[in-house]
C-alpha cells in the first residue's frame, strides 16, 4: 500500500501487510499489557488494605501487650532489687 500525503503523485509512505499485522500486534500487545498491570495494581492495592488491617488489628495490638507485660516486669523488677538490697543491709546489720 502506498500513500501519497502530498499530491505529487509519488509515494511518500510505504506500508505492506507484514508491517499493519506487525503495528496492530504491537498495538494489542500493549493494551493486554496495560489491563495487565491494572489487574495486578488493583490486586496489591486490596492486599495492601488487608494488610493494613491485620497490622492494626493483630500485630499492633499483641505489641502493646507485650509492652506493657515488660513494663510491668520493670517494675517488679526493680521492686525486689530494692528488696534484696533491704535484705543484704539487714543482714549486714546482725553480723
Amino acid at each position: 500500500m502506498n500513500i501519497d500525503l502530498n499530491g505529487d503523485k509519488k509515494a511518500d509512505l510505504s506500508i505492506s501487510l507484514p508491517q499493519i499485522i506487525t503495528l496492530l500486534a504491537m498495538f494489542a500487545s500493549i493494551v493486554g499489557s496495560y489491563y495487565t498491570l491494572s489487574a495486578k495494581i488493583e490486586t496489591n492495592s486490596s492486599d495492601i488494605t488487608k494488610l493494613k488491617y491485620n497490622e492494626k488489628e493483630y500485630t499492633w495490638k499483641a505489641q502493646r501487650t507485650l509492652e506493657n507485660q515488660v513494663k510491668t516486669l520493670e517494675i517488679e523488677t526493680r521492686a525486689f532489687m530494692k528488696d534484696i538490697e533491704y535484705l543484704q543491709r539487714e543482714r549486714d546489720k546482725i553480723r
